[in-house]
């Protein structure tokens, strides 16, 4: 490759590092408009101890043991779970349960998307019940290929396919106005199609909702099961971030700062490499900004923001190894493009053993964790992923 086409590629991609580092980083006026930009770093969700959040205490209308108590905890964490919130917390307090759950401002938000008892029953017209949430395997939000509007889709058990094909059958043969099935959610009625005739499906579809995060709610409380316990709301109260509103920016500046260093470290070390490192390096941290914008389930607290610079850190690391081995390779008097590729063969086994390690370590972490813990596994994960 010629000396000038070396610097237009590099004087393109500079350009190109520049804008996706504005577009991820930098926030403010829009000129001409009279909204503000948000940084795609700000789109990505945030902990009650950067962001605030809402905390409200669920208070059980009888007595329970602790069995119970941890069940519906359980259940609780798995509900908030399936709606993204995996910072939420949920702990014992006397004989209550306190739930408290990021970026949320009222009462109403948290009974939302922790749900109702979550009783999940088909009804004919006359009330009887027909099927209930034993009789489902499975239930996922999506739309409707034909109108595009939020559906629920049901998947049932065996026994539960037979008992809904028996169920249609029953209703479709009822006169004009009563051949209805109504489904109900607890005590609220959320969808009551007509039947004309037997469906002997595995799956089936709750039509009638408003939107994708409603829908997302429903299969959430249904998928978890019902709460054994019920509950009512005592006390509530906005919570602002505990960390301060500033700790963002000031976590952001202290790893730019850090980033400044490493760059001027690997160059000054390896030279070249170390010019394609810290090329290589912006990069990296523009796509894994990006990537934890894309998924909703990513809350930044400050544990996930540690988790964000220990998989910088490990990249950093992928490269100290990969350009010694390829110094020891030169040194030993091969070529400089034989050196590089013998060094990479070398270091590769290393970096990908110690990524894959760390990366097993997160999934354990994630799957038996709740709260901060799963945040800082969630970030490290992705992170690793990007990096290899």
């Amino acid at each position: 490759m010629s000396k000038r086409k070396s610097i237009i590629i590099l004087t393109v991609l500079a350009i190109l590092i520049a804008f996706m580092g504005v577009a991820c980083f930098v926030q403010g006026p829009i000129p001409g408009s009279i909204k503000d930009y948000k940084s795609i770093f700000g789109t990505i969700g945030k902990g009650i101890d950067l962001n605030g959040g809402y905390y409200a205490v669920l208070e059980p209308k009888q007595e329970v043991d602790d069995d119970a108590m941890e069940a519906a905890i359980e259940t609780l964490r798995s509900r908030l779970d399936e709606n993204g919130y995996t910072e939420a917390t949920i702990s014992k307090e006397d004989n209550n349960l306190r739930v408290e759950i990021p970026e949320v401002d009222n009462a109403e938000d948290v009974m939302a998307l922790i749900g109702d008892q979550g009783k999940l029953e088909f009804r004919d017209s006359e009330g009887r019940v027909r099927l209930k949430g034993e009789h489902i395997a499975d239930a996922k939000a999506g739309f409707n290929p034909e109108d595009s509007k939020p559906i629920v889709v049901l998947q049932f058990t065996a026994e539960g396919q037979k008992a809904f094909a028996t169920a249609t059958e029953i209703i479709s043969g009822m006169e004009e106005g009563k051949n209805v099935l109504q489904i109900y959610l607890g005590d609220r009625l959320i969808s009551s199609p007509s039947v004309n005739e037997t469906i002997n499906n595995p799956q089936a579809e709750i039509t009638g909702i408003e939107t994708i995060e409603e829908a997302t709610t429903i299969a959430s409380v249904i998928k978890s099961g019902a709460l054994d316990i019920e509950f009512t709301i005592g006390a509530t109260q906005k919570m602002s971030a505990t960390l301060g509103d500033d700790a963002t920016n000031i976590a952001m500046m202290s790893a730019g700062i850090g980033l400044i260093i490493i760059f001027a470290i690997m160059i000054l070390v390896y030279g070249g490499l170390g010019i394609a490192a810290s090329i290589a390096l912006m990069i990296y941290v523009i796509l894994y900004v990006c990537i934890l914008a894309l998924f909703p389930w990513v809350q930044l607290t400050f544990p996930g923001i540690a988790g964000i610079l220990l998989s910088i850190g490990m990249a950093v690391d992928a490269n100290v190894i990969i350009f010694d081995r390829i110094k020891e390779e030169y040194q030993s008097g091969k070529t400089v493009t034989a050196s590089i590729n013998a060094g990479f063969k070398k270091a590769v086994v290393t970096v990908l053993d110690s990524n894959v390690t760390t990366i097993l370590a997160a999934i354990v972490l994630w799957i038996l964790c709740s709260g901060s813990i799963k945040g800082f596994a969630i970030t490290l994960f992705l992170g690793v992923i990007v990096s290899m």
